[in-house]
C-alpha cells in the first residue's frame, strides 16, 4: 500500500465533485414540484435544475480526465 499525498489539484477536483453530488441530491428541489412557473432553459424547474448540474458534473469529469486525475505521480513530476 502506497502512501500518496493528496495534491491541491486532487483536493480541488474532490471538492467540486462533492459540491455537484450534493446539489444534484438536494431534496429541497421537491418544494417546486407542483409549481409550474419556474422554468430553466425552457424546461420545468426540476428538469432544468438537474440538467444544469449534469452539465456541471460532465465538465468537472472532463477536467479530471484531461489533468490525469487519479494517476500516481513520482516525486520528480513524472507519471508512473
Amino acid at each position: 500500500m502506497s502512501k500518496r499525498k493528496m495534491t491541491s489539484k486532487t483536493k480541488r477536483i474532490w471538492i467540486l465533485l462533492l459540491i455537484g453530488f450534493m446539489a444534484m441530491e438536494f431534496p429541497g428541489v421537491f418544494f417546486f414540484q407542483k409549481v409550474s412557473d419556474p422554468f430553466i432553459l425552457g424546461f420545468p424547474f426540476i428538469y432544468g435544475y438537474i440538467l444544469c448540474w449534469w452539465v456541471y458534473m460532465c465538465a468537472i469529469m472532463y477536467y479530471a480526465y484531461k489533468t490525469d486525475w487519479g494517476h500516481a505521480v513520482k516525486e520528480g513530476g513524472d507519471k508512473k
